[in-house]
């Protein structure tokens, strides 16, 4: 999985444009609501077998902190 990847699931379950998600934004700035953020794990975990408890996120999370946390390849 890269972080290309996991920007489109983001993407796909918040409805927020891609070009928002960059690693320096936080789930708060994000304005994630926690059903979406809920479904997103979800599907990293059907999708990747990747599991992340909700209570592991936190508001001033980055997207480079929860890309460290699933432990994604870096886009080339």
């Amino acid at each position: 999985m890269t972080n290309e990847d996991l920007i489109a699931l983001i993407a796909k379950e918040t409805g927020l444009p891609v070009e928002r998600l960059v690693p320096q934004a936080t789930l708060e700035t994000l304005d994630i609501s926690s059903i979406d953020l809920v479904s997103m794990l979800f599907e990293l975990e059907d999708q990747y077998g990747i599991e992340v408890q909700p209570e592991e996120l936190t508001p001033d999370m980055t997207l480079q902190q929860l890309f460290d946390r699933i432990g994604v390849t870096p886009s080339q």
